[in-house]
């Protein structure tokens, strides 16, 4: 049975204007057809209507943290469960984002194999859920950032085999950390931690298997060290200056600039008060360096942190306004969470609606051209060619979504 998508106005996430009059057509998990005006209906398939509504693709957010619940001190309702557990919370946690619209997540650090876990079965089929793009452990020196979620490895030489180990267990991506940061006790966000000689040393590794590498990076210092290794993707950035932003922009590496967390930190007196202090230093600077970044031209790609202390999925919203008041242009705000997003990730059979890409797609009621915030509103979200969620669409066959409305 093939879907088809009638009367659509499309945001392809490729061009800088919405197409109306389109149509789309999904056959299996795959965008098969698209073209102007109306198709030829089958009578076995699925027509939506979508007149006067927008298309897009699917939200990705490339900075997650699933095993965590976005409570005051996520870690702390893990740190007693086994690991089953934390898969089952993880599990969770991700159905809560393609129940919003984000259909793929990079996870970006998590305990042993749990969100590996979660992403083979999904994979498999054998649970519904987002596209997860998934690092594992990140690597850190010894008691370094998050190091509670994460492998320690200390000198080039075990930084690699950490590397290696984790490739060999199926990590789609290698996560360092560069510096410190806020939700670690006794260290300080602008503090070096990993050398250049232990990232370089992952960077080798991953590449040798054409994976990619991030890098948790909110100090100058740490951040210069990244751009000399060449990490891939540097996460927050939050006090690179105008070289290293420009540096990036020469060298195509991605910003994922993660801004709602640290609002979200600095604003909440329910962290612990020496998070909350760190946090409330970072954020006028964080800013500043994000305006900059855009002016500048530099590759960003939405990602949230979402997960972290006091910010669940649904602030990956709030992420997506803060981006425009920094000076991006709506368009480039869902550019920035779909095809430049999957560029990001290194995904290239979604991100964008386009014949033979995987038909995740997003239906709204009203252009979020105007406004931003239509995205968490009333949609439907289609997953591979699946319908997964959906209150906003009349469709000519009865049909249930898989995840319940909220």
């Amino acid at each position: 049975m093939r879907t088809i998508l009638n009367n659509c106005t499309v945001l392809d996430g490729i061009i800088n204007e919405a197409v109306s009059n389109t149509y789309i057509i999904i056959e299996g998990d795959e965008i098969k057809e698209i073209g102007l005006g109306n198709a030829q209906p089958h009578p076995s398939d699925q027509i939506i209507d979508c007149t006067g509504k927008y298309v897009l693709p699917g939200l990705i957010d490339c900075h997650v943290h699933l095993v965590w619940d976005g409570s005051p001190d996520p870690q702390a309702v893990i740190n007693q469960l086994n690991l089953e557990t934390v898969a089952l919370h993880a599990y969770k946690h991700a159905t809560e984002y393609l129940q919003l619209g984000i259909t793929t997540v990079r996870d970006v650090a998590s305990p042993n194999s749990s969100v590996l876990s979660v992403r083979n079965s999904i994979n498999k089929k054998l649970l519904v859920g987002p596209t997860i793009i998934a690092s594992g452990p990140a690597i850190c020196m010894t008691g370094g950032h998050v190091h509670y979620i994460g492998v320690e490895a200390d000198g080039p030489d075990e930084v690699r085999k950490a590397s290696r180990q984790l490739l060999k267990q199926g990590a789609d991506l290698i996560k360092l950390m560069a510096t410190g940061g806020i939700y670690t006790f006794g260290e300080e966000p602008g503090s070096p931690q990993l050398t250049v000689e232990e990232m370089r040393a992952a960077k080798e590794e991953a590449h040798k298997k054409n994976k990619k590498v991030a890098a948790h990076a909110e100090g100058l210092a740490g951040i210069r060290n990244c751009i000399e290794v060449g990490i891939d993707t540097i996460e927050h950035g939050i006090f690179a200056d105008e070289e290293c932003l420009q540096l990036m922009k020469e060298k195509g590496i991605y910003l994922v600039p993660t801004m709602v967390v640290m609002k979200r930190l600095a604003e909440d007196d329910r962290i612990a008060p020496w998070a909350l202090e760190k946090a409330k230093k970072v954020v006028v600077p964080h800013q500043k360096m994000l305006e900059q970044a855009i002016k500048l031209g530099v590759k960003i790609a939405t990602g949230t942190d979402c997960g972290s202390p006091v910010t669940p999925p649904e602030f990956y919203f709030d992420e997506l306004n803060i981006m425009k008041d920094a000076g991006m242009k709506p368009m480039d705000v869902i550019h920035a969470s779909t095809r430049i997003a999957a560029e990001c990730l290194g995904i290239e059979d979604r991100g964008v609606i386009s014949e033979g890409k995987k038909a995740d797609l997003l239906i709204v009621d009203q252009n979020p051209l105007v406004n931003l915030n239509v995205l968490k509103g009333t949609k439907t979200v289609i997953k591979e060619g699946v319908i997964v969620h959906s209150n906003s669409v009349q469709l000519n066959k009865d049909f249930s979504p898989i995840l319940a409305s909220k």
